[in-house]
């Protein structure tokens, strides 16, 4: 898999650590399993490190990911410091590698009072200037990125839209950055298509929406868009968030009930993809969206 060795040209010594918020499943916890169950055991012994489960985690076991996994069972983020702190010391990794903005802030912070001999790589998962200013603590993630982000030793990109980003917004110099697009574990993604999915109906254009019920995800402009397709549409958002609500009022006051369906949380999500028509995608902002991606990969197939 061309991407799981890209990021091995950036690993240094053979103890790989990653490091990530959660089991949940999310595109960025997914893309790190599969770039944990596809590296090269002859050359890297990695150990995944979570602060806490998170809900509907991830099953490794059944994903065909092995790996040592340590659970830090912390409830917030900002409880992480002094566990992480005593790990790393204690187990000297070669290479630490942590995802998802606020993790990769937290380490940031803590490269300073850490071995130097460890190489740091944080991985972003999204347009970060976009994330920051949208976040009710837009200074502190802004003044976080423009003072301690540079202390990693590499910053992967998943696209070149996050690469200029870095550069342009925060002065990251391109020897600190690289762009690898994400791993996508198409064995696993095509052995779970061929699950049965009641749900949808091939007599029907089924378009399906994958992620967080959030504002960012702009589901409302999906359900708008509902309103004005052809009958025989039908509209599948898989995903929970804090907009439930709302957007269910929004579906109930259409008259969109039979057309847009709210599938919540799903284990399976790439049954649905597979008998999808078509992927909806119009997010405020993104930045590679790997469910899009495992949806061409399956329509490939």
């Amino acid at each position: 898999m061309d991407e799981v060795r890209q990021y091995e040209s950036c690993f240094m010594g053979r103890n790989i650590m990653f490091l990530m918020p959660s089991l949940a499943s999310g595109g960025a916890e997914r893309v790190i399993v599969t770039l944990i169950k596809y590296l090269d055991r002859t050359k890297y012994t990695p150990v995944l490190v979570i602060l806490n489960q998170g809900k509907n985690p991830l099953d490794l076991k059944e994903m065909g990911c092995e790996a040592e996994l340590i659970n830090l069972n912390v409830s917030k983020a900002r409880y992480a410091w002094a566990p992480l702190y005593k790990l790393i010391k204690s187990r000297k990794p070669d290479t630490v590698v942590s995802t998802l903005g606020y993790v990769n802030e937290i380490l940031s912070l803590m490269i300073p009072f850490l071995p130097k001999t460890i190489r740091y790589i944080a991985r972003e998962s999204s347009i970060p200037s976009m994330r920051n200013k949208a976040d009710k603590n837009a200074f502190v993630h802004e003044w976080i990125y423009n003072r301690f982000m540079k202390r990693f030793d590499v910053i992967v990109c998943q696209s070149m839209a996050m690469f200029e980003d870095m550069k342009n917004n925060y002065g990251f110099t391109e020897d600190k950055l690289i762009e690898i697009d994400n791993p996508v574990d198409r064995e696993y993604l095509i052995k779970k298509s061929q699950e049965d999915c009641n749900e949808m109906s091939s007599e029907f254009h089924n378009v399906i929406a994958i992620g967080s019920l959030k504002s960012v995800k702009n589901y409302g402009r999906l359900i708008k868009e509902a309103a004005n397709a052809p009958e025989n549409y039908r509209y599948y958002i898989l995903g929970e968030g804090v907009e439930r609500k709302k957007l269910e009022d929004q579906i109930r006051d259409l008259n969109l009930i039979d057309k847009v369906k709210l599938l919540g949380h799903q284990s399976n999500p790439w049954k649905f993809m597979a008998r999808a028509d078509e992927f909806w995608q119009k997010s405020h902002w993104e930045g590679n969206s790997n469910a899009k991606k495992e949806w061409e990969q399956l329509k490939m197939n």
